[in-house]
């Protein structure tokens, strides 16, 4: 899945000011500032923001953090096993329980403006290759492209 506009989900914390943007100056106070409530693309504070966002939602649903890694998340109740992994805005979702994935991906996107893209064949540059037992992950690709620069 993908994320419109990640970064303008976050909320910010502390007192951030901006100069109005052109095109929506004020015509009687073109001297005043404007005081940010939410993140915005380009701000500092923008990406922690979107990932606080995002795993206060993911936390409250009944995912908890891997200590491997802080953008992997794990869903284990009853006999569903979700894995949520974060890219920035993209988001890979892995389950044993479709209609665990529908109920959580509703409400996800309640939550968040996301395009789902389907089952994926690639995720960061990883082949994602479906088996009778499971996934296969290949690096197929990006071999060939280092032996291609090479030779």
């Amino acid at each position: 899945m993908d994320v419109n506009n990640a970064f303008l989900h976050g909320a910010i914390f502390e007192d951030v000011y901006m100069s109005q943007p052109s095109g929506f100056i004020h015509p009687y106070f073109p001297n005043h500032i404007c005081k940010l409530h939410k993140a915005l693309y380009g701000l500092k504070q923008a990406p922690r923001a979107w990932y606080q966002e995002l795993k206060s939602f993911i936390v409250a649903s009944g995912f908890f953090n891997a200590k491997s890694d802080s953008s992997f998340f794990i869903y284990k109740q009853d006999h569903v096993i979700a894995y949520f992994l974060v890219y920035v805005d993209d988001l890979l979702l892995m389950r044993n329980d479709v209609t665990f994935l529908a109920k959580f991906k509703a409400a996800l996107a309640t939550k968040f403006s996301l395009i789902d893209l389907g089952t994926p064949s690639h995720f960061l540059g990883v082949e994602l290759l479906p088996t009778a037992n499971g996934m296969f992950l290949s690096q197929q690709q990006y071999i060939r492209d280092i032996l291609q620069k090479v030779t």
